[in-house]
């Protein structure tokens, strides 16, 4: 029987938490044209000329305090949600997990799902944006359009505002607020350059359109 497969997309991690992996890894990642937006001449001055002579060493040092046993906790957590994921679907399924950026590469995640009569694809960021998911598929839809058979992509859009998965965030929150007794709860989101949300909603009804946006 034919499997179906499953395709969980994240961004990446360096592969050791060094001042070299972290270069390198970097180098991977803001050079990408969907993540510094700006003019190529202008994207390689600052990322060579100002972040990598610099940036890698203080990351190095911040990824040297959460680097586990297993080695990169994203990395690690996402196998095992691969493995999870894979006990949960069954036989018939066959569940990988490919990075954006660094490894397991994508196109090598992609060429072992090949045989798959389907390939369902989970970006596994919860909301969209042209830097993280928009980039992965991008990079995903060019190694598929090498293979003389084109591989059958169904995609999965953002769940940001799906039950379970809003449910599984207030369960884990509740169990953790119940456990420390927190006196505050400070919650903080990974922001974006305006002109990337402007890009991704030209509407007049676009809150950066109106002058009260962030009050």
């Amino acid at each position: 029987m034919a499997k179906q497969g499953l395709l969980l997309i994240n961004l990446g991690t360096p592969e050791a938490p060094t001042t070299e992996a972290v270069r390198r890894y970097l180098r991977e990642f803001l050079s990408d044209p969907r993540v510094i937006d700006i003019h190529p001449l202008g994207r390689w001055l600052l990322l060579n000329l100002i972040i990598l002579p610099f940036r890698p060493s203080k990351s190095a040092a911040a990824y040297r305090k959460v680097w586990t046993q297993q080695g990169s906790p994203l990395l690690a957590h996402g196998l095992g949600l691969e493995q999870a994921v894979a006990e949960k679907l069954g036989p018939t399924w066959l569940v990988k997990l490919g990075m954006r950026y660094g490894q397991p590469a994508l196109s090598d995640t992609l060429r072992a799902l090949q045989d798959c009569e389907r390939v369902v694809v989970l970006p596994l960021y919860p909301q969209y944006s042209a830097a993280s998911t928009g980039s992965s598929l991008d990079l995903l839809y060019a190694e598929a359009g090498k293979y003389w058979v084109t591989p059958n992509l169904s995609v999965i859009p953002p769940f940001y505002r799906d039950p379970g998965f809003l449910e599984c965030m207030a369960r884990r929150g509740r169990s953790l607020i119940e456990q420390d007794k927190p006196d505050h709860i400070l919650f903080s989101y990974h922001g974006l350059p305006e002109r990337q949300i402007k890009k991704c909603d030209r509407s007049d009804s676009h809150c950066l359109q109106k002058p009260d946006c962030c009050d």
